[in-house]
């Protein structure tokens, strides 16, 4: 059933794009992320009671997890209807399960985001706060300038001789991974929030190496590539995701580089660096996608020149769990429909 909706519901995001297999997108959702606990929940058409109108998924820090600290207070919701179901109350329903969760769990924000039109609309009735604004970008491998690309990898050991360009497929060498997690947590936890009231992230070996084997056991893989300074301290990094059922897609999910390594062009050369690999060892390969707040200047500028392209643009909201329990009540005193 779920898989059905899965594929209508790709149908109206993504049709252009290749879709994960069943089976790979299955062994996801059923992955345990030791820091985030994932519920799901779905609307079932009442006219055919095998079809799903709508999908409801919440994540919470769990108790145990370090995030749990900074992170205890809010609730990622990802709500979505399918365009048929629209305006009859199913994205209401939705968000008062998700509204019940919070409750239950004793979460005081809700925070979710969209890129569609009528997601927008349903925002903007609710009220919530647009935190942070956000575009996918989407780098096309035939139209990219090659020349300058391998330009950049070439000044990238001429501006730091002393660091070692290394490249990576899922797993770090064991006494690497230590080192990787600090400069991670220091990095990611640097990228612009807008106004979203996030708690910091963190990462451990332990955490590192569950989320790996995740991805790796359903058919996926992790490329990375790291600068390493002369006394052994990771400066900066890039990791793509592949899976050969999308085999002509890979995705970019995170660029840094330490603050007192900034300045030197070591997040050009990793993003170059990478590039040319993907194009060597990956050849169905046809586009990277890639995802950046609006306000994220420096990473913006490095993608503007190797020639990403605005694909979607999209919003984050937050809003506090009473302001949306007052909008159901009321909604429902009413009699009101609606659905994002």
């Amino acid at each position: 059933m779920y898989h059905v909706f899965r594929r209508r519901r790709h149908e109206e995001t993504y049709p252009e794009d290749p879709l994960r297999d069943d089976e790979s997108a299955e062994k996801l959702m059923k992955r345990r992320d030791p820091e985030w606990e994932a519920l799901y929940f779905g609307a079932v058409d009442r006219a055919a009671s095998d079809r799903l109108m709508g999908w409801l998924e919440i994540e919470l820090a769990r108790e145990s997890a370090l995030t749990y600290e900074t992170n205890s207070h809010m609730a990622w919701v990802d709500l979505a209807v399918l365009t048929p179901h629209r305006r009859q109350g199913v994205g209401l329903a939705l968000l008062a399960k998700a509204a019940q969760v919070a409750r239950g769990r004793d979460r005081s924000l809700l925070i979710s985001g969209t890129d569609e039109e009528d997601g927008r609309r349903f925002i903007e009735t609710l009220g919530a706060q647009v935190a942070l604004t956000w575009r996918e970008n989407r780098l096309v491998l035939g139209q990219v300038d090659w020349e300058m690309v391998e330009e950049w990898v070439t000044e990238g050991p001429s501006r730091s001789p002393n660091t070692t360009l290394r490249f990576f497929e899922s797993y770090l060498d064991d006494n690497l991974i230590e080192e990787f997690c600090e400069m991670a947590n220091e990095v990611s936890n640097q990228e612009p929030r807008g106004d979203l009231n996030l708690g910091d992230e963190f990462f451990t070996p332990e955490i590192f190496r569950e989320r790996v084997d995740s991805f790796v056991e359903a058919g996926g893989a992790i490329r990375r590539a790291i600068t390493v300074e002369a006394d052994g301290r990771i400066s900066g990094y890039t990791v793509m995701g592949y899976h050969p059922s999308e085999a002509t897609l890979i995705r970019q999910y995170g660029t840094g580089v330490r603050e007192i390594y900034r300045g030197r062009g070591l997040g050009k050369w990793v993003k170059a660096a990478m590039l040319l690999r993907v194009r060597e060892e990956l050849p169905k390969v046809k586009v990277v996608i890639t995802g950046n707040a609006t306000i994220n200047a420096p990473m913006l500028s490095i993608n503007d020149r190797l020639g990403f392209k605005p694909y979607k643009d999209g919003i984050e909201v937050q809003m506090p769990l009473e302001e949306v329990e007052d909008f159901l009540a009321k909604r429902s005193s009413q009699g009101g429909r609606g659905s994002p």
